[in-house]
């Protein structure tokens, strides 16, 4: 390698070294959600590790084409032991900040979208659903008034009928009218010791 790549891979390093640093501390504030559930914890240690890895050797491969130097570890040391010493606290405030302005933006969010968008929708939906509930009950009040309009002839040439029935035969119907309601109500108690025992 040259002197020029040499340079720009130690400053690489160490770029990364810093890098690594600020994904460390990004990673532990954000591991108090998984902490306790061990599997998760562990896939996502893994999945951490892994990824950094992955960036700093295609960093590496970028500058000196992936060619490792005792010198490299050395220079990725010093840009993390840099980031712990300088940069730590000033990141995880700045971090903290981020955080804040994040969580901020979407409760702020949220809120627009429940008043603007969520709010109207549900109160569309229950104007709707009280205007269908009166316009049903309308109908079935018409419906009912039509019928009683309809009937109302019918029950006019019952009365008369019954008034002209022979006696006798009024007896045969009551007997028959009083039969069909014993058994009426025998079915009903039957339905109701049923209903109770499936309870």
């Amino acid at each position: 390698m040259t002197l020029t790549v040499q340079f720009l891979t130690i400053v690489s390093m160490i770029a990364g070294g810093v890098y690594l640093g600020a994904a460390m501390d990004t990673f532990r504030r954000f591991e108090r959600h998984w902490k306790k559930q061990v599997v998760m914890r562990y896939i996502m240690e893994c999945s951490f590790w892994l990824m950094q890895t992955l960036l700093l050797f295609f960093l590496l491969f970028q500058v000196n084409q992936g060619e490792m130097r005792f010198y490299i570890l050395l220079a990725l040391l010093c840009g993390f032991a840099g980031y712990r010493a300088l940069f730590q606290t000033s990141y995880r405030r700045v971090l903290e900040w981020l955080i804040r302005i994040i969580r901020r933006t979407m409760f702020i969010t949220k809120r627009v979208l429940q008043v603007l968008i969520l709010t109207p929708i549900r109160l569309v939906i229950q104007g709707l659903l009280m205007l269908a509930g009166g316009v049903i009950a309308l109908l079935w009040k018409l419906i009912r008034l039509v019928l009683v309009v309809l009937f109302y002839p019918i029950r006019l040439i019952g009365r008369l009928v019954w008034k002209l029935t022979p006696e006798r035969y009024r007896k045969n119907y009551s007997k028959l009218a009083g039969i069909y309601s014993r058994m009426k109500n025998i079915a009903r108690k039957v339905y109701e010791s049923l209903r109770r025992t499936r309870r």
